[in-house]
């Protein structure tokens, strides 16, 4: 699913704001780290435990476990109810898709997946499923994923809505 690229770059600086499940959430660096926890979020605060220099690469881990929990969680239960398999599910860095189905069945998602509301990152990841049944985006495509998703379209605009604050 192509975009346009981010609206404007972070500086991981405090009281930035991160979009964390389609909620603007303040970031709150704190230099010790007493438990193995990397980030969390808090009374609408993004809560990074590290050094300042590192604030960027714990915060993309963080988004990125965040997005392999969600595959983890909707991924069978879709496949199932799709009639689907796809080999592997892959959370990565993509500058400028959503996610990506290739032809031999692996599917790539954003690990920006989870700044995204639930909802959103639900449709992203039925829209790569549905792929697994139409490799393009035609008119049999949109059906399978309006028959799974009724609420698809909308669902679609919601996300033109966040992805422009969901920056890395």
């Amino acid at each position: 699913m192509p975009r346009t690229g981010p609206a404007y770059t972070k500086t991981y600086s405090d009281g930035e704001i991160f979009l964390c499940r389609g909620e603007r959430c303040a970031l709150v660096s704190v230099a010790e780290r007493a438990s193995e926890e990397r980030a969390r979020i808090s009374g609408g605060r993004l809560i990074v435990y590290g050094k300042t220099d590192d604030l960027k690469r714990l915060i993309t881990y963080w988004y990125a476990a965040e997005t392999e929990k969600t595959a983890r969680s909707l991924v069978p239960a879709w496949s199932k109810k799709l009639n689907v398999r796809p080999r592997t599910i892959t959370v990565k860095y993509m500058r400028t898709r959503w996610g990506s189905c290739s032809q031999a069945g692996r599917i790539s998602l954003n690990l920006r997946l989870s700044m995204l509301s639930p909802d959103v990152a639900e449709y992203i990841i039925v829209h790569e499923l549905c792929h697994m049944k139409q490799m393009n985006h035609s008119d049999l495509f949109w059906h399978e994923v309006r028959s799974a998703l009724p609420e698809a379209a909308a669902l679609r605009k919601k996300l033109r809505a966040e992805e422009r604050e969901a920056v890395l």
